[in-house]
């Protein structure tokens, strides 16, 4: 006895459908690419077909090496998810691209925006500069951020809770949703109060769906990355990237840091955990002051 403790058995994916939002660049990408290398077919949704199309052709030829033995079948739906309307055509997407889906094992919720003021307040300077730094947060941006960053996670999961739950009724995991958080959603370490409060909505909206479908076990939790490589912290010199080596790992996050988290929530593995907030950030959160700068 003791197989079912076996890694193979834990952290099984393969056969599992699992949708990726912002699938197409960042950290969708990584957990693309972690789900179709191990069995799981992936339903790809972003915004650029291009990126897309480039997506899955990555993963079809790691899919077909020899390294793998994964028949994963790959998935791309273009699509904006910033918009009721295109929510909705989404969900009508996915549950037609395929005729034999009549479930959903996992839904990752990627896909995300940062405004940036675009005057920042430097401690000491005026009180003109001060008012001057809080009114550069875009409107516009408030509204597309809280649009993508929230309401895209709750319409979309709302929109596939039937296909959720069909999976969830199977144990072992299946039928979870994983939302994405930031340490930014719980330290002042900056002024970017779009993206901030938006990551801190996303943290109570997990607490509050769990609860929801608890009578499901349709399983809700979020993945809080640090500093990870992406749309977001390009590597220009100026994003957040520049600041990876100051967290106590020493370097920013990479894709196996990401995929371990990732299969372990969708899997077997984290089947008990539910409503959570799991920060894997290196540490950052431990060398956070509660000072305001532009670093993230």
């Amino acid at each position: 006895m003791g197989s079912n403790l076996q890694i193979n058995e834990l952290f099984n994916v393969a056969g599992r459908w699992v949708a990726i939002t912002g699938a197409a660049s960042g950290i969708g990408r990584m957990l693309a690419k972690g789900c179709a290398v191990n069995g799981a077919h992936a339903i790809l949704i972003d915004i650029n077909e291009k990126a897309l199309a480039d997506t899955q052709k990555e993963l079809e030829t790691l899919t077909q090496s020899e390294a793998t033995t994964a028949t994963s079948q790959i998935i791309t739906i273009q699509g904006d998810l910033s918009t009721e309307e295109g929510i909705s055509t989404i969900v009508q997407k996915i549950k037609s691209q395929h005729p034999s889906l009549l479930l959903l094992d996992a839904l990752f919720h990627c896909a995300g925006i940062r405004y940036m003021n675009e005057i920042s307040y430097t401690p000491g300077a005026s009180l003109a500069q001060l008012q001057a730094a809080t009114l550069s947060a875009p409107y516009r941006g408030w509204e597309h951020t809280f649009r993508l960053n929230v309401l895209a996670p709750y319409y979309l999961t709302a929109g596939l809770i039937a296909l959720l739950g069909e999976a969830a009724a199977r144990g072992e995991g299946r039928g979870c949703v994983v939302l994405f958080s930031s340490p930014a959603s719980v330290h002042n370490h900056q002024f970017v109060p779009a993206y901030q409060t938006s990551k801190a909505a996303v943290d109570h909206l997990v607490r509050i769906m769990a609860a929801e479908f608890s009578d499901f076990y349709i399983r809700v939790n979020a993945l809080s990355p640090g500093i990870v490589p992406s749309g977001m912290t390009p590597n220009d010199g100026q994003s957040n990237l520049r600041l990876a080596s100051e967290t106590p790992a020493k370097r920013a996050g990479n894709e196996e840091d990401m995929v371990g988290c990732a299969l372990w929530l969708i899997s077997k593995a984290g089947a008990f955990m539910d409503g959570k907030i799991i920060r894997n950030e290196g540490g950052r959160l431990l060398v956070l002051k509660g000072v305001t700068s532009n670093s993230d």
